[in-house]
């Protein structure tokens, strides 16, 4: 696993932006036990002090620089060490669009301070902005997502795999093929096939046109691109194509689902 991951994951909807109902900044501490739980908002915390979480049955440890994520009713109880100071937004998800996966805690790295000051940076805008809020939020969740490769475990990867993804998502907008795939990663056409089978339960082709169809999605609710170049950007130029298999992943076709993020 991506050392930076250091829990399981969640599947998490992100094809439209959360409606975030609360952000801020507390202190916690002054009682050393704290347990809560929100039926129907998922939770963000970006922590700067030692302590513990339960989440459910999960045991999780809370160091400085790490974020932690958790789904709808979901207990949480955290246990605390003197004043702990952390930021938390809480936020509604729509069931539509594209699930990812995002670890339940992970260590932000070099990227904790930026994404503090994202976050803290709309901290006081949610009542006369906040749609910006929301999107905000959306591209800082996107961003803490598990990669293809993580959700497979890049350290046990197969070298193969890990290839071939990483050019799958840079030439997105390219014709793309299983053998040409195979031969840039030095394997025959069947073996990518059957590792793909064993890393992501879908074939070659099906993990191509989903990533096709998530970066698309994305690019119809948080951009203004217009739609033919989007379409393009991601590989299916044929707009009545890319109007067809919108419509097949998401129900509606690529015009409704931006106008209903927009309406969010």
């Amino acid at each position: 696993m991506n050392p930076r991951f250091l829990s399981p994951l969640w599947d998490i909807p992100l094809g439209r932006p959360p409606a975030v109902v609360a952000i801020g900044r507390n202190a916690h501490g002054f009682e050393p036990v704290d347990r809560y739980c929100l039926p129907d908002l998922w939770s963000l915390h970006v922590y700067g002090y030692e302590a513990a979480l339960r989440v459910g049955e999960l045991e999780l440890a809370i160091r400085p620089g790490r974020a932690s994520v958790t789904p709808p009713g979901k207990e949480m109880e955290f246990r605390y060490v003197g004043i702990s100071v952390h930021l938390y937004v809480h936020f509604r998800l729509s069931s539509v669009g594209p699930t990812v996966r995002v670890p339940a805690m992970q260590d932000l790295g070099d990227r904790y301070d930026l994404v503090y000051e994202r976050l803290y940076g709309v901290m006081g805008l949610q009542a006369e902005q906040p749609e910006r809020v929301n999107a905000r939020v959306w591209d800082l969740l996107w961003e803490l997502c598990a990669s293809p490769l993580d959700r497979g475990g890049a350290a046990e990867m197969h070298p193969a795999v890990r290839r071939a993804t990483e050019l799958i998502s840079r030439n997105l907008a390219e014709p793309l093929t299983v053998g040409e795939l195979a031969r840039e990663a030095d394997v025959s056409y069947s073996y990518l096939a059957r590792l793909f089978q064993e890393a992501f339960g879908e074939s070659v082709v099906g993990y191509i046109r989903q990533r096709r169809l998530e970066r698309a999605a994305h690019l119809l609710q948080r951009s203004t691109l217009p739609i033919k170049a989007i379409a393009a950007s991601v590989g299916i130029p044929d707009l009545q194509h890319f109007n067809k298999a919108i419509r097949g992943a998401y129900g509606v076709g690529p015009r409704s689902l931006r106008e209903g993020a927009a309406s969010e």
